[in-house]
C-alpha cells in the first residue's frame, strides 16, 4: 500500500509504503506522482517503509518503467526504514536511480527531512538580500586619497537608516634600539604623533558633521588595529584604501591584503593613487 504524506514544500513529496506492493498500488500511485513531476519539476522524495515486503513482479516492472521514463525527475530520495534488509534493498536499487539516494533508520526521520531540505534551504539563503550594514569600520589616512575612502563609506552609510561609521587611524610609532638592544619608543615622539593624528581626526569629524560618525586614534600596526577594532565593534563592513604596486604600495598595500585575508566580515577596498615625492 502507498499512502501520500501531506508536505508543505512544492519540491518534496513523501509516501508511506507498507506490505507488498502490487500493480494495482502503482496504478493508483503513478498518476499522482507524474502530475507532481509535471507541475513542480525535479522532486526530492521521502519514502517511509513500514513492514515492507517488496514488490510483486508486475509492480517491480512498474517501478522500473517509472525510473526509465523520468530519469531526471528526482533530485534526492531519502528512504526511512528499519533493519539491514531495508538498507540492503535500498542499496540494490540505488544504481538504477538518477538521483542521490540515502538510507535512514526510523529513529533518524528528522535527519532524513533535514537532508532533503538542505539544498533548497541553501538556495533560498543565497537568494535572500544581504543584511543591511549597521557598523562600518573605516581605516583612515589623513590625505586627499584617504578622504576619498571616507566619503565612499559615508555614501554607503547613507543608504542604510541604522548604519554607523567608526573611523580608525592606527599610529605605528617608530621603534629605536637602545644600547642594550632593547626596543624603545621615545615618549616625546609618541605624544607628538598621537597629538597630530588626533587633530586631523577632530578636523575630519567636524567637517563630516554627522552624529552617526565617530572615530579613534589607536596605537599599533594598521592591520592588527583594524582587525582588532572590527571584532570589538562587531563590524559588518570594513572600508579601507588599497595602494598600488610601487614601493609604497607594496608596504601599505600589505595592510589591505592582511585585512582581506583575516577579517570575518565584508571588506571593501578603494584603489588609491601612489604619490612619490
Amino acid at each position: 500500500m502507498i499512502v501520500q504524506i501531506p508536505v508543505q514544500e512544492d519540491n518534496i513529496v513523501a509516501f508511506r509504503i507498507s506490505g507488498k506492493l502490487t500493480h494495482e498500488d502503482y496504478q493508483a500511485f503513478l498518476p499522482r506522482l507524474e502530475s507532481l513531476i509535471q507541475k513542480n519539476g525535479r522532486l526530492s522524495v521521502l519514502i517511509e517503509l513500514h513492514d515492507f515486503k517488496g514488490w510483486d513482479l508486475e509492480a517491480a516492472w512498474d517501478d522500473f518503467r517509472l525510473l526509465e521514463e523520468h530519469p531526471d525527475a528526482f533530485e534526492r530520495i531519502a528512504v526511512v526504514g528499519k533493519g539491514r534488509l531495508m538498507r540492503w534493498m535500498t542499496a540494490m536499487t540505488t544504481p538504477f536511480v538518477g538521483a542521490e539516494v540515502r538510507y535512514f533508520e526510523e529513529d533518524e526521520l528528522s535527519k532524513a527531512w533535514d537532508w532533503l531540505r538542505e539544498r533548497r534551504l541553501k538556495e533560498l539563503a543565497a537568494r535572500q538580500p544581504p543584511a543591511p550594514y549597521r557598523q562600518i569600520l573605516v581605516g583612515t589616512e589623513f590625505t586627499a586619497e584617504g578622504r576619498r575612502v571616507v566619503q565612499r563609506a559615508v555614501d554607503i552609510m547613507r543608504c542604510y537608516a541604522d548604519a554607523r561609521i567608526h573611523l580608525i587611524h592606527a599610529v605605528d610609532y617608530p621603534v629605536y634600539i637602545d644600547e642594550a638592544y632593547d626596543p624603545v619608543i621615545p615618549l616625546e615622539i609618541e605624544d607628538e604623533l598621537t597629538s597630530i593624528a588626533q587633530k586631523h581626526l577632530d578636523d575630519l569629524l567636524r567637517e563630516l558633521d554627522d552624529q552617526r560618525i565617530t572615530g579613534d586614534i589607536v596605537p599599533g600596526p594598521p592591520r592588527g588595529v583594524i582587525l582588532s577594532q572590527a571584532e570589538a565593534l562587531r563590524a559588518d563592513l570594513i572600508v579601507l584604501g588599497k595602494h598600488g604596486h610601487g614601493a609604497l604600495g607594496r608596504l601599505l598595500g600589505s595592510t589591505a591584503s592582511g585585512v582581506i585575508n583575516h577579517a570575518r566580515c565584508e571588506v571593501l577596498t578603494i584603489p588609491l593613487q601612489e604619490t612619490v615625492r
